[in-house]
């Protein structure tokens, strides 16, 4: 199921929700494992949904652990007490899983920093909900 990369931040922004809903459906196998999976769990899913909307071999070991260890290396750097700012990603699954997806195209080198940024400013204003207690 590859996907071409899309053009635009709100393009971006649409897949993002696409790669979401993708991960949630994740949520009706937990019971069969013996697991309860949380909208705040689908981070976790996201650089394996952009492997797999990419057209990527999630089989290759080095790939996978590549994408992602970066993509939840990010999400740890800026969530809890030693964030250099806390983005409230705990309370936040929408942006939680925004942040790790964008990060493991930025990890493939299919975008740029400056891009991941626009990308990711988009979908917070159109998307992510508002953190807990705003």
């Amino acid at each position: 199921m590859q996907r071409s990369l899309p053009d635009t931040p709100a393009e971006w922004a649409a897949e993002i929700e696409a790669a979401y809903a993708d991960a949630a459906e994740s949520k009706a196998f937990g019971p069969l494992v013996g697991e309860t999976i949380a909208d705040t769990d689908l981070y976790q899913l996201a650089p394996h949904v952009c492997i797999k909307f990419r057209g990527l071999d999630p089989q290759d070991e080095k790939l996978r652990d590549r994408v992602v260890r970066g993509a939840l290396a990010n999400y740890v750097s800026n969530t809890g007490p030693d964030a250099e700012v806390d983005l409230g990603l705990e309370s936040r699954p929408r942006m939680a899983f925004a942040l790790c997806y964008v990060t493991a195209h930025l990890v493939l080198e299919m975008i740029d920093e400056e891009e991941a940024h626009a990308i990711l400013s988009h979908y917070e204003e159109a998307y992510a909900e508002p953190e807990r207690g705003e």
